[in-house]
Parts: C-alpha cells; sequence; structure tokens
C-alpha cells in the first residue's frame, strides 16, 4: 500500500508519463526521465540547492527564477513545467520519488522489468549476459539488470526481482540455519 507522497508522486509521474507519450512518443519519455535523474542528482550532489528551493522564507517567485535560470536551457518544456508546478504546490521534495516512479510505470509500458543482483565477487561480463537471458527467457520481459559487489555476503548471490527476493548466498544460508538452530 502506497502512503500520502507515493500516491501523489505517482498521479504526477503518470500525468507526465502520458503528456511525454502523447507530445513525443517512447523518445521523449525516455528524455524526461533522464532529465528527472540529472536534476535530482544536481539536488542531491548541491545540497544548498535543495535547501534553497525548500525553504520557506524564500518566495517562489525568486525560486522559479532560480529553477528557470539553471534548467530552462537543459531540460524540455514538459520537464521545466513540472518542476514549476512542483514549485506553485510546494512538492519540490516529491521529486525524487516522482522519478522513481515514472520509471516504473515507463517500464511498464515498455515491458521491462528491473532487477538487482548483489554478488560476493565480481562476475565475468559473460556470468552476467548468462544470467540476464535466463532471467529475460524466464519472464517473457526485457531486463534491466543492476549488478552490485558486497563481499559481506562471503559467497553466491541475491537477486531482488520486484518484491521477490531470492537469497542464494552463504551469509543469507548461514543466518537462515542460525534462525533455525536458536528456534529449538
Amino acid at each position: 500500500m502506497k502512503t500520502g507522497n507515493a500516491t501523489v508522486a505517482g498521479q504526477y509521474a503518470d500525468a507526465v508519463l502520458e503528456l511525454a507519450i502523447k507530445d513525443g512518443g517512447d523518445a521523449l519519455a525516455d528524455k524526461v526521465l533522464s532529465e528527472l535523474g540529472a536534476i535530482n542528482k544536481v539536488t542531491r550532489d548541491v545540497p544548498e540547492l535543495d535547501l534553497i528551493l525548500g525553504h520557506p522564507a524564500i518566495q517562489s517567485v525568486q525560486k522559479r527564477e532560480i529553477i528557470t535560470s539553471l534548467f530552462s536551457r537543459l531540460v524540455n518544456d514538459l520537464t521545466l513545467r513540472l518542476l514549476e508546478l512542483l514549485l506553485d504546490k510546494r512538492r519540490l521534495s516529491l521529486l525524487p520519488q516522482i522519478e522513481r516512479q515514472y520509471r516504473e510505470s515507463l517500464n511498464v509500458r515498455k515491458n521491462i522489468v528491473g532487477a538487482s543482483l548483489v554478488c560476493a565477487d565480481k562476475l565475468s561480463d559473460s556470468a552476467i549476459a548468462d544470467i540476464k537471458a535466463r532471467l529475460t527467457e524466464h519472464l517473457g520481459k526485457r531486463l534491466e539488470l543492476e549488478v552490485k559487489v558486497d563481499s559481506s555476503l562471503i559467497g553466491g548471490v541475491v537477486l531482488r526481482l520486484g518484491d521477490q527476493v531470492i537469497d542464494g548466498s552463504l551469509k543469507g544460508k548461514l543466518q537462515s540455519l542460525e534462525r533455525v538452530l536458536l528456534s529449538v
């Protein structure tokens, strides 16, 4: 179940996605996603900007000027209008959630599944390609696979596919064994 902010972010994301597809198809939809990611990166990397845009004592007109001067030449009109709307509604803080919801909705539209593979050691490119091919075949959808290395797993891998987690790590097996032994 979504929280209030997640629901609102989802509504903004779906509306922007619908407009992007209507105005420019998948190309514009992809561009908007990329721009949302870049804007969120800027606000993460420059905390002063996030502080200024969220500060209640700074007037909306000044915030709009800042947004326009920073992003008007770098993003398309739809993305800029979204920023201005969020500013007017005092919901700029929702931008990271909007990006996440937008990505999920766009992936559903494109029949893409996102997955995360965490492994104890760096896998070869061929091993990653093999895992990706098997998952793609099994799911019947295109797959975006994010691969990370976490040496604390000791050995094996952990696959996260949506809400499903498949823990094939040695650390996970040891923790499971520990729970069983403690429950006796």
